[in-house]
């Protein structure tokens, strides 16, 4: 009788577990918009990697790495990756820095505040898999260009 019980709840815990709903990727919690207001979603990175970064057009270091990732971008767009500039400024704000600039990747909004995904500090960069899982964070410039940052780039593609 008791074995009876214990697989009951069993049945019940796993029936309940499955049920729950799944929680969101570190990308779906990004809930990005892009320039037109329109959200991006897993099925946009197209079974891509996805290089991150979250920065503001007040923000030095930002504007200074920004080169290095149109380079990297131009180094790795054929092989897997997908890159997304990503700022919590106004649409208006950030339209006016691509209007000024001449960069490819593509620019989205984040409306939560960088606050919400626990950033402090900018820039901050991140590459996310196909699933919307962030498989790398780092927080602060980087030249993404660099012989060793692409390396890092394409270790991810291995996996």
């Amino acid at each position: 009788m008791i074995q009876k019980k214990l697989n009951i709840v069993l049945i019940l815990l796993l029936f309940l577990a499955a049920c729950s709903p799944k929680e969101p990727s570190f990308f779906e919690k990004l809930d990005l918009k892009d320039m037109q207001g329109e959200a991006i979603s897993l099925k946009d990175l197209d079974g891509k990697l996805a290089f991150i970064n979250l920065w503001a057009t007040s923000c030095k270091p930002c504007l200074k790495e920004m080169p290095s990732i149109e380079r990297a971008k131009t180094i790795l767009e054929n092989e897997g990756y997908t890159f997304i500039a990503v700022s919590d400024e106004s649409q208006e704000r950030i339209q006016g820095f691509i209007d000024k600039y001449d960069y490819t990747f593509q620019f989205a909004q984040y409306e939560l505040g960088m606050n919400a995904l626990d950033v402090y500090a900018l820039p901050a960069s991140y590459i996310v898999n196909a699933k919307g899982e962030m498989l790398y964070k780092h927080i602060g410039a980087k030249e993404w260009d660099e012989e060793e940052n692409i390396a890092l780039f394409r270790s991810y593609l291995k996996n």
